[in-house]
């Protein structure tokens, strides 16, 4: 298997970067939209169970494209640490790939409560209890949402790091 995907690498190394840093981005530039541009839009608007089932609604949609994004990311980066063997290269530069891949487990796992928080928020609409749809809501948007932002950044200059090494 490791053979495969090293051959894989060596066919298509240059594909499976550009890939990566492309969803990497993808990912940052959607979490950004959310944050500074969606979330202020949502706000013009008065009425409250419009405005939660909107944010709900965009978020849930959201996820949707996570999983893709996601999904690119991972195997990607695994393509790229068996392909580029990093088991074999100095300790500095393995725990560094270590680092990274342990920062995107813990967005993933982020964004995994984030989907908990939002079917919890979904649930609350249809009983009209806004307060709590509120709190769960805005967890997401203002606290979880930007964590995920600075750890993807972390991630990407940990990226760049590593390829300059």
């Amino acid at each position: 298997m490791q053979d495969f995907i090293a051959g894989l690498f060596n066919d298509f190394g240059g594909i499976i970067v550009f890939f990566h840093i492309i969803a990497a981005s993808f990912l940052l530039g959607s979490m950004f939209m959310i944050v500074f541009i969606i979330k202020p839009a949502l706000m013009d608007i008065d009425d409250l169970a419009v405005r939660y089932s909107r944010c709900i609604k965009i978020l849930g949609r959201y996820f949707y494209y996570l999983l893709g994004v996601m999904a690119l990311i991972i195997s990607a980066s695994f393509a790229m640490r068996v392909g580029l063997g990093f088991e074999f290269a100095s300790p500095v530069l393995l725990s560094l790939v270590h680092v990274k891949e342990a920062i995107w487990l813990l967005v993933a796992c982020n964004f995994i409560y984030m989907y908990i928080r939002l079917r919890n928020a979904k649930k609350l609409l249809s009983t009209r209890e806004f307060f709590e749809v509120h709190e769960n809501l805005g967890l997401i948007v203002n606290w979880l949402m930007p964590l995920n932002i600075i750890l993807s950044m972390i991630a990407i200059y940990i990226g760049i790091a590593i390829r300059g090494l």
